[in-house]
């Protein structure tokens, strides 16, 4: 995965967090699921902070 393609699927994770991801981060599967994990945590936050 890019860090455009990132970008594109996961709009609520910061660039940085992003970023680091798909530098540091080999295998394809953890960083989609990773990042997964944080665009719902954000969802969440939002929901239930608004």
């Amino acid at each position: 995965m890019t860090l455009k393609q990132a970008r594109k699927r996961y709009p609520l994770v910061p660039d940085e967090i992003l970023r680091w991801a798909v530098e540091n981060i080999s295998d394809p599967r953890d960083v989609e699921r990773g990042l997964f994990r944080l665009e719902q945590a954000k969802q969440l936050q939002i929901k239930y902070c608004a």
